[in-house]
């Protein structure tokens, strides 16, 4: 037979109730047990101290046992002491005394000498100071040596416990206990049920919404949100919590896919357009075969071509795949070749291409070649969004663990809200700065795994030139 879930947690917490109350339940009733005959045994011993002072009044006279070791002389004895029931009308006219001649069973009853020699009785322990079962009283004597009183103990009155309480009054109480008992287990066990089918439901309800969940995350449907009650801090509540972020990652993953696939599909129909355009007019005759159209034709194959090579670069970064080759690479000596062979670019808009350190070695650890094409990337991003005649310095500083370069440009300038988002793929500011060669908003991107994949920082902030600044903070080698 198979259960559920829910059947097996409420069996679990059912059984473990039950076992936990019957454990209880005979533990109290053992406890119980065990006070009432050690109370008993406490009774009775107190009811035997005066046929201890009896046996310690007949040794003083006799200044022996030896009469109490014939059966009948001690029968005799008992029977006129205070164990019998009825001392003064009992006469012994047999050997042995009746059964109940006595308030107490005579076969409990043993007596020991000072020097561990039984008296009388069946049992004679090994030793008088170390009874398992026995419970003893001393029999002492008082004696005058030296015109002084001194009590010594001239026997032991050994007496075995009663291994059943004969006791009407005592039975029926001990039974109306274990009756009672026996009612609040059969209360604490439908309490117990209770508690159980609560618990289970407690613990069930998270999971069957977290359950329900997860079918619809494998479904693509990631718009679940999981109500979390404000008073829940268990590992359940932490869970679906977990469960809730998931599922909004997921759609941002989501959302983040499907721009990706929008701006991917943007991007390339615009010079696939164009290409079809333009080769369809020559095709056709509208257009006649000149070295123009077709150097036309080769700046949208070169920008297409651009574009691809973006998307591939920036898809090898985001899996990891960009082979790095990490060696110490000085920063200062690449800026100065990369500004000697930006320089005529730069020129050809009537633009100022500025460096300036204070350092003569700045080294960190890196790929060389990785390196070169995130500041050229850089730099390239500053010469197509600055207007003609503007500025771009670049500026090499040193802090404790970085090394800090800022790349400057003048305007146009980004708003504030915007400068988070210039390393997102495909991102452009159209309204302030114009694309002017083709860019399609993947270089920053590809600039930011660089960095992170050298353990630094990339961020933008407004320029005092009026435009953007880029800031890259790699660590020190």
């Amino acid at each position: 037979m198979k259960f559920k879930l829910f059947e097996k947690l409420f069996l679990l917490f059912f059984s473990m109730m039950l076992l936990l109350l019957s454990l209880v339940i005979v533990a109290v009733h053992f406890n119980f047990q065990q006070g009432l005959t050690a109370y008993l045994q406490k009774i009775e011993l107190q009811k035997l101290e005066p046929f201890a002072v009896e046996l310690s009044e007949f040794y003083q006279v006799e200044k022996r046992w030896d009469r109490l070791r014939d059966q009948e002389e001690w029968s005799a004895w008992v029977a006129r002491s205070s164990l019998a029931k009825n001392p003064s009308s009992f006469q012994l006219v047999q050997s042995h005394l009746p059964a109940d001649a006595t308030w107490i069973d005579m076969r409990r009853i043993s007596i020991i000498d000072s020097e561990n020699h039984t008296v009388i009785g069946a049992t004679e322990p090994s030793n008088p100071f170390n009874f398992s079962t026995e419970y003893k009283l001393a029999i002492t004597a008082k004696t005058l040596e030296n015109d002084k009183i001194k009590t010594s103990t001239i026997g032991w009155l050994i007496v075995k416990p009663n291994p059943i309480i004969t006791d009407l009054l005592l039975v029926n109480f001990m039974e109306s206990q274990l009756q009672g008992y026996l009612w609040i287990m059969a209360f604490a066990l439908l309490l117990s049920l209770f508690l159980a089918f609560l618990m289970a439901r407690q613990i069930l309800s998270p999971l069957q919404n977290i359950t329900v969940g997860m079918r619809m995350l494998a479904t693509g449907n990631f718009s679940l949100q999981i109500p979390i009650s404000k008073k829940s801090h268990d590992e359940l509540a932490t869970l679906a919590k977990d469960f809730n972020i998931l599922s909004r990652a997921l759609a941002q993953s989501e959302k983040a896919r499907q721009q990706w696939l929008a701006d991917i599909s943007h991007e390339l129909r615009t010079p696939l357009a164009v290409l079809r355009g333009e080769i369809e007019a020559l095709v056709d005759g509208v257009r006649a075969t000149t070295p123009e159209r077709l150097q036309s034709l080769e700046q949208e194959v070169l920008s297409l071509t651009r574009l691809v090579d973006d998307l591939y670069q920036l898809s090898l970064s985001d899996l990891g795949a960009l082979d790095y080759q990490f060696n110490p690479v000085e920063l200062v000596s690449h800026f100065k070749i990369l500004m000697v062979s930006f320089q005529n670019r730069f020129a050809s808009r009537q633009m100022q291409l500025i460096f300036q350190t204070d350092l003569n070695n700045a080294t960190v650890n890196g790929d060389a070649m990785r390196l070169v094409q995130l500041f050229s990337n850089l730099l390239e991003n500053s010469y197509r969004y600055t207007n003609d005649n503007g500025l771009c310095r670049v500026t090499l500083l040193e802090e404790a663990d970085y090394f800090i370069i800022y790349i400057d440009d003048s305007a146009p300038s980004v708003d504030e809200e915007e400068l988070p988002l210039l390393f997102e793929r495909f991102h452009r500011v159209d309204k302030s700065r114009h694309r002017q060669t083709g860019g399609a908003g993947l270089g920053l991107a590809i600039c930011h795994n660089i960095v992170k994949a050298h353990n630094g920082y990339i961020y933008a902030q407004t320029s005092e030139l009026g435009g953007v600044r880029i800031v890259v903070e790699l660590p020190k080698f």
